[in-house]
């Protein structure tokens, strides 16, 4: 263990005594070197004239990512756990990075409502007076934390990558600073070759389906031989990138799984009717694991478990401890978790799968859907109650959230999801109010109400919709603009004059006029549609020159959606989204 209290002073605040001073080891980690760097940025951007001395030490003895807030000689002590410890299932812990920006968040008063300078809130602050009658201490809720689709794998994008990092930082995600640490992704074709599957005939699964694009999809999970050679694919793989600490060995995306007669056995029905491959995959996952636990052990793997392998079998094989098991459940993208259906049952299977594997970890586009005109998507306050809650509550290792680029109006649901994957127990409606009063001032009810009204209407649509999985249940298609944005975007109008009208500062009006940004997107496409009226009074109102200029305009900014497309996606479109 190292010692608690390391004697090298760095003064980062020199001069007056009554300025703030910070001290850290000269062999403290980068990230608590980075720590005491932005804590003495936080208080000079407040304007901080007085504060106790603040020492930043190295203490192991604390829970992973694990803090530790107290007082000691009339000065402040951030204690964390900065260990690198040995294990299959262990991460590197970062406890005093993450203690500093508690600290910052509670006694400074700094949030960071979406990236960007702009999106940064610190309040003035002349005098740093901490009384603590006894120690603050902090740990995660789950262990690997991570939210995608934020613009974080964007690296030719400059100007949004760097800003999302760091935003994914102050907000604690290990997907921040270890992206790698988590892999479930569909692998299947990564590994088997055409040739191989030429070589073995016997291996092509009943449907006779294995080949998309010049790559292996399918296969039969029990023929004679296939396990092995996939596993030795794996080991290579692995031995070609030996940082990448978990290898994915889950299914291609789609159907085309075997029912050949050895297969058939490890067949069930789902509890909605439906055929169901989970036992086959977990068999499957169980052979591969026991040889790579043998051939290179310590080293992890994950595999989904999705679409029609979602729901837990009964009886399930015992798994290697060095597999990880990533729920997926498809059924509930979309908002599908406002289905009454979906209700009942999640709990229920959150609690199974925990069982079968000690290292579950969920995964969900829960609060997500296709929206690229846009559509402000809903919070979901009653979804956000339900899932992460019971992932901690099930002994979860982690998470992995599905948010979204369109930050000009979805930045709420990116910053609820990163503070409940820290805090699962987060009153998420407090902690939405303080979000938007931040961001948009004394108006900022009328901007909660858009966000129930919003609410409301997708409860309302998912409650009606079929039970039954399409992939157009996650898509924000023409069904949708004309059952939920057509008929709301007066009212949502209304609510952004109002607003607007009660903004204080100009920083307010512009996080504001972020929002503006996606409803002049979207009154574009709903007029274009059809689907509202050509309303030349409405503010958001931009003829196609002018509309071309908005978008050219909108290119470096957070406002909008972006992907490797652009700002322009073309019309609304009906049914599932298809990739031009």
């Amino acid at each position: 263990m190292r010692p608690l209290v390391l004697l090298f002073l760095l003064s980062l605040l020199p001069h007056a005594q009554s300025e703030p001073v910070i001290h850290h080891a000269a062999t403290a980690s980068e990230t608590t070197q980075w720590a005491a760097k932005e804590l003495q940025r936080l208080l000079v951007a407040a304007g901080c004239e007085s504060s106790p001395a603040i020492r930043l030490v190295a203490d192991d003895s604390l829970p992973h990512d694990g803090f530790e807030i107290r007082s000691e000689k009339g000065g402040i002590i951030i204690a964390g756990n900065d260990s690198m410890p040995e294990g299959t299932w262990a991460l590197p812990s970062h406890g005093t990075l993450w203690g500093v920006l508690d600290f910052a968040e509670r006694f400074i008063g700094a949030r960071w409502l979406f990236p960007g300078p702009l999106g940064e809130d610190v309040p003035r602050l002349k005098i740093l007076g901490i009384e603590l009658k006894e120690p603050i201490r902090g740990q995660p809720g789950l262990a690997a934390r991570s939210v995608a689709y934020l613009g974080e794998s964007d690296r030719e994008i400059t100007s949004r990558y760097v800003p999302v990092l760091d935003w994914m930082k102050h907000q604690r995600l290990t997907n921040a600073l270890h992206p790698f640490v988590t892999g479930y992704g569909h692998s299947w074709d990564d590994y088997l070759k055409p040739a191989d599957i030429e070589a073995h005939p016997e291996w092509q699964p009943s449907s006779g389906n294995f080949e998309r694009n010049g790559k292996v999809t399918f296969f039969c999970t029990t023929a004679p031989g296939l396990v092995e050679l996939f596993t030795k694919r794996v080991i290579e793989t692995m031995d070609r990138n030996p940082k990448r600490e978990m290898s994915s060995i889950s299914p291609t995306d789609g159907g085309g799984f075997c029912t050949c007669e050895r297969c058939k056995p490890l067949l069930d029905t789902d509890p909605h009717g439906k055929p169901s491959h989970a036992r086959a995959m977990l068999t499957f996952y169980q052979r591969v694991g026991e040889i790579i636990a043998r051939e290179r052990p310590g080293r992890r793997l994950g595999g989904f478990v999705y679409y029609n392998y979602q729901y837990p079998p009964a009886n399930a094989p015992k798994l290697p401890d060095n597999v990880s098991l990533c729920w997926a459940p498809l059924n509930y993208y979309g908002y599908g978790l406002l289905k009454p259906l979906y209700r009942a049952e999640f709990e229920g299977l959150m609690k199974r799968w925990s069982e079968i594997t000690p290292h579950l970890f969920y995964h969900n586009y829960s609060t997500w859907m296709r929206s690229l005109h846009g559509a402000p998507l809903p919070v979901s306050l009653d979804i956000l109650k339900r899932e992460l809650p019971a992932a901690a509550q099930n002994k979860a290792w982690g998470a992995r959230m599905v948010g979204t680029s369109a930050w000009g109006v979805n930045a709420p649901i990116n910053y609820l999801l990163a503070k409940q994957l820290w805090n699962p127990q987060l009153d998420v409606s407090a902690t939405l109010n303080e979000w938007l009063e931040r961001a948009y001032g004394p108006g900022w009810r009328h901007m909660r109400a858009l966000y129930d009204e919003l609410d409301a209407k997708m409860a309302t649509h998912k409650a009606a919709q079929s039970p039954i999985y399409k992939g157009a249940n996650y898509e924000v298609n023409e069904e949708v603009m004309r059952t939920i944005y057509a008929p709301l975007f007066a009212t949502m109008e209304q609510h952004y004059h109002a607003t607007l009208a009660e903004c204080a500062t100009e920083v307010q009006r512009q996080r504001l006029a972020m929002f503006g940004h996606n409803l002049t997107q979207l009154h574009f496409a709903l007029r274009k549609a059809g689907l509202i009226p050509d309303d030349d009074q409405s503010l958001f109102r931009r003829d196609d020159a002018a509309f071309a200029q908005f978008l050219k305009d909108m290119e470096t900014t957070f406002s909008l959606y972006r992907d490797k497309r652009g700002l322009d996606h073309g019309p609304i479109w009906k049914g599932e989204w298809r990739e031009p």
